[in-house]
């Protein structure tokens, strides 16, 4: 999984509901898909910490729909 400046408002949302799935599942006594949830949830914790500025940055107002040569340098080069 890699991050995506058009998807950046949702990872801390994604990474929620993965680790709540998790949660659920357990208690439920799904082992196989609390273990496939939290699977995901790392998978998301991982682009958010890698990518927490960019995230931050793409998350507001259209910036991750703006021209990448019309941004500040350092937010270029993002898909």
């Amino acid at each position: 999984m890699e991050f995506h400046k058009v998807l950046a408002k949702y990872y801390h949302g994604w990474f929620r509901d993965a680790k709540d799935s998790a949660i659920y599942c357990s208690e439920k006594g799904d082992k196989i898909g609390a273990e496939k949830y939290s699977a995901s949830a790392d998978k998301y914790l991982d682009i958010i910490l890698d990518n927490w500025d960019a995230i931050e940055f793409f998350s507001q107002g259209d910036n991750a729909f703006i021209l990448d040569e019309c941004l500040p340098k350092e937010w270029r080069g993002y898909k």
